[in-house]
């Protein structure tokens, strides 16, 4: 597999410089055309106009030119070859969607941006926008912090989180075929949803013996169609939790999850897609 073209969201945080040289060595690795995109949020009042009752103008063109100037400095030499730089002006998450639906990207690169008392709940808006509308891969990572994303993406353990649904024969091919471009070494991971334990404590664990035994048996299924024999990390708990101790465990590189199309609040993101992002100890893939 291959990405041919990244498209890198910046807004010139200290987050987004701390993950510039991983996106940068991924582009080298792959050989991908590179976009930069800064976009100018404007402010709410710029709606109002001069029908507002206090006006407020913006000099947009200044803040354009100001966001070019800034972009052209950001990637430090040496740069890979087949940089783009866009600087756009409207709602982020709308601007990085329909740029990256309208030339083909492939991949979208961009830390979380999560603030305040609220950090531990919510992924950044923008972030949470884009996983939700974006049609192509996102890689993000809560915890820009860690020394390794310096270096760059150099994955020797990935995971991949699974579900039972048919779509996730796709998934792992997808980060079959990955964890081969890394020689990396690739291990699913599956959440039962365990019974709590109540006093008929002997039925609970027999029906929850079962309930492990089901998901074995149609991951194995899976996994045959995938075409792929993988090791299978399987625990009972919430999706992020499990997800999360087996990264830990396997010293995981890069989580790779999938974004389906269920009928939720959150429409195509999966139901936990979120807090596997947000409670992850690496970057996380979500395709």
């Amino acid at each position: 597999m291959a990405f041919k073209h990244i498209l890198f969201p910046v807004d010139f945080s200290d987050r987004c410089d701390a993950v510039r040289p991983l996106v940068k060595s991924v582009a080298q690795r792959f050989r991908s055309k590179l976009t930069l995109m800064h976009v100018i949020q404007t402010p709410v009042g710029w709606y109002d106009g001069i029908e507002a009752p206090y006006p407020i103008m913006f000099d947009v063109p200044s803040m354009l030119e100001e966001g070019r100037r800034q972009l052209e400095a950001f990637l430090e030499a040496p740069t890979p070859a087949g940089i783009t730089k866009v600087v756009e002006q409207g709602d982020p998450a709308t601007q990085i969607t329909a740029y990256a639906k309208q030339n083909d990207v492939d991949l979208i690169m961009m830390p979380t941006h999560g603030y305040g008392k609220f950090r531990s709940l919510l992924l950044g808006s923008v972030t949470a926008k884009v996983l939700h509308d974006a049609r192509c891969a996102v890689w993000t990572a809560a915890h820009t912090e860690a020394e390794e994303l310096a270096g760059g993406l150099d994955c020797r353990s990935m995971m991949c989180a699974v579900d039972l649904t048919p779509e996730s024969v796709h998934l792992i091919r997808y980060a079959a075929d990955l964890a081969h471009e890394y020689r990396a070494k690739l291990r699913l991971v599956h959440a039962v949803s365990v019974t709590e334990a109540r006093p008929q404590k002997y039925l609970d664990t027999e029906f929850n013996q079962f309930l492990f035994q089901a998901a074995r048996e149609e991951i194995a299924k899976l996994q045959e169609e995938a075409r792929t024999n993988l090791e299978l990390c399987l625990d009972g708990g919430s999706v992020s939790t499990v997800v999360r101790a087996a990264a830990l465990h396997h010293n995981a590189d890069l989580v790779v999850i999938g974004r389906g199309k269920l009928q939720e609040i959150l429409g195509r993101l999966r139901t936990n897609a979120y807090a596997i992002i947000r409670d992850s100890s690496c970057p996380v893939l979500s395709v």
